[in-house]
């Protein structure tokens, strides 16, 4: 079953391999490194995985849409980033209410999201004015 954020990503490959832990541990190395084309192609690979293998409302999935948040970010990304993060955002107030640190953790990133937009809309009208 593969999610929304799995569908914009268009995804037909199928892999086995380390469970999600140990999938998990490699990509937020990979993201600190900030190795941006290997973390959007792992991050996609983990986010096929995840619908695939995980139920609807798995914690799983609402940390690999995350970090697929966070990747999208670094690529300034700014639309793929608002999907996952909203998609991470709504697994995790189903799971664990309004009030809970994982959800504070998602808003924070919507924010900074948002933050990194200004920016940058701010950039470019300083450019043309």
């Amino acid at each position: 079953m593969i999610g929304k954020l799995g569908k914009k990503l268009g995804f037909s490959a199928r892999e086995e391999g380390p469970d999600w832990e140990a999938r998990n541990r490699d990509l937020v190395e990979v993201i600190r490194a900030g190795d941006l084309p290997r973390a959007l192609e792992d991050g996609k690979k983990m986010v096929e995985y995840v619908d695939r293998k995980f139920p609807r409302d798995a914690p799983e999935k609402a940390t690999t849409y995350n970090n697929m948040g966070m990747i999208f970010l670094m690529a300034k990304d700014f639309e793929m980033a608002g999907d996952a993060f909203q998609d991470a955002l709504a697994i995790r107030r189903r799971l664990l209410g309004e009030r809970h640190k994982e959800v504070a953790l998602v808003l924070l990133n919507l924010m900074e999201l948002y933050r990194l937009q200004a920016q940058d809309i701010l950039m470019e009208t300083r450019e043309t004015v």
